[in-house]
């Protein structure tokens, strides 16, 4: 039976009233919840040079368009920090205890102003470095942010970067990898190389980059590759995390060496470490991403290269042309799986059609050993499942089993994003649970037969 999408449901007769609700709800709460105010800014940076006791200034001019709603604004100055990715983050003063701050060092002529629609207002900084400072670069962030308030639903900022050089001193660009780590190797999921990387010099540096070789035992080079300049600045004291998948096909089980080098871009090199990781089991990456155009009259076949997933369309399954693709999932940015059940490490997605086929679509995808690992060895337990977007849920689909080619087979007229589900219990892998709009259909007809039976038994 094939499940019924949201709009058909909400398109039958007799449940005309809900999709006026929702439309009359959603224009209510757009009118209840204007957007935050834009702020706009002049002087969003500052780089200088100041000697040690020497002052300096810097401005900067806040404002909201015309159209935008009366703003309440208040300017802070905090620590230099940094998220794992390199975005610079503002620290408050507990956590900014590093010998490199400036925070300490800068005094605001305002902390807080109002701008009416179409207006603007000029904030000044004054940088006072003391005379013992030290040597290399000191950091900080004000930090410039709407407060909630007439008009206001939501508050956005912009933390402006504070750059000072001190003036006759000599900057030390070092730095040191903590840590080199690949994670679990899972079938099916990329290899992930995470190299922790730390400035441990007295002064900042641009375009640091994390290259990166993976060899075999026997020394042959099977990944050779580097992440893209960091388009951040790294504060001394502060670690980011450089994060690379390589290309690494499939391995065999073994022992593997990876060796990450951090260095700046057409610059030196800062650091390098080595690590070894073992494969206990023969590893196959994710599916490779890959297309077919699907057209009304004939029926079509996606296949992925290594022939580890396949689609069938069978003719008539679009009403037009489509380009459906078919291409890699991260297994951690997938919803939690339904109670009683667990995630496989298989998952991938289909894209290509906003809505549903015309004509049920053949499913097939070879389970593999960590997918056979989480159902506990039992494959009568593993089924296809697709995230429905208009459920917000999990479908968990009857799917067949073929123990002998290792793969599932299911129908569905879904393009979504899939993995391989473990279901709770053993049993016939063609079970399956029943969706929820299937559930509300045969409750509405059961309603629906006893009133009729009602009506007859008064007539008669």
């Amino acid at each position: 039976m094939k499940r019924p999408s949201l709009p058909s449901l909400l398109s039958r007769p007799g449940r005309g009233v809900l999709p006026a609700f929702l439309l009359l709800l959603a224009l209510a709460l757009a009118m209840c919840t204007p957007p935050a105010a834009a702020i706009g800014l002049s002087g969003a940076k500052y780089t200088g040079t100041i000697a040690p006791g020497g002052t300096d200034v810097h401005q900067m001019t806040i404002s909201i368009g015309s159209t935008e709603n009366p703003t309440d604004v208040s300017i802070e100055v905090k620590g230099f920090g940094q998220t794992p990715t390199g975005v610079y983050s503002p620290l408050d003063a507990s956590q900014d205890t590093g010998p490199y701050s400036a925070r300490s060092f800068i005094t605001l002529d305002r902390t807080s102003l109002h701008l009416d629609p179409g207006t603007s207002q000029t904030v000044t900084a004054t940088i006072q470095v003391p005379q013992n400072v030290g040597q290399g670069g000191r950091y900080a962030l004000i930090a410039v942010h709407a407060l909630p308030g007439k008009g206001q639903a939501f508050s956005t900022g912009i933390d402006i970067p504070i750059f000072v050089t001190i003036a006759g001193t000599t900057p030390t660009e070092t730095g040191s990898i903590l840590s080199v780590d690949t994670g679990d190797v899972t079938v099916g999921q990329p290899i992930k190389v995470t190299t922790s990387f730390r400035n441990t010099g007295n002064y900042h540096y641009y375009n640091a980059l994390d290259w990166v070789t993976v060899k075999d035992s026997g020394g042959k080079t099977l990944a050779n590759v580097s992440t893209a300049p960091l388009a951040y600045a790294i504060i001394p004291g502060n670690t980011i995390q450089f994060v690379i998948a390589p290309d690494l096909g499939g391995l065999q089980p073994g022992s593997y060496t990876v060796v990450s080098r951090v260095l700046i871009a057409g610059g030196p090199l800062l650091d390098q470490k080595t690590i070894t990781f073992d494969v206990k089991q023969p590893y196959l990456p994710p599916v490779t991403e890959s297309s077919l155009t699907v057209t009304p009259n004939s029926a079509g076949t996606l296949t992925s290269p290594d022939g580890r997933f396949s689609v069938s369309f069978p003719q008539g399954s679009v009403l037009s042309d489509v380009t459906v693709t078919l291409k890699p999932f991260a297994k951690e940015n997938l919803r939690p799986a339904p109670a009683g059940d667990a995630l496989g490490t298989t998952c991938f997605e289909i894209t290509g059609l906003a809505g549903l086929l015309n004509k049920d679509a053949t499913l097939r995808v070879t389970y593999s050993t960590d997918d056979l690992a989480a159902a506990g060895q039992d494959p009568s337990r593993l089924r296809l499942a697709y995230w429905d977007t208009t459920q917000n849920g999990w479908q968990v689909l009857a799917t067949q089993l073929d123990t002998q080619h290792t793969t599932l087979t299911a129908s569905t007229n879904h393009l979504s994003v899939w993995a391989v589900m473990v279901t709770s219990g053993g049993g016939s892998p063609s079970g399956t649970k029943t969706p929820l709009p299937v559930i509300v259909d045969l409750v509405a007809l059961v309603i629906a037969i006893g009133g009729l039976s009602y009506l007859g038994r008064r007539r008669g």
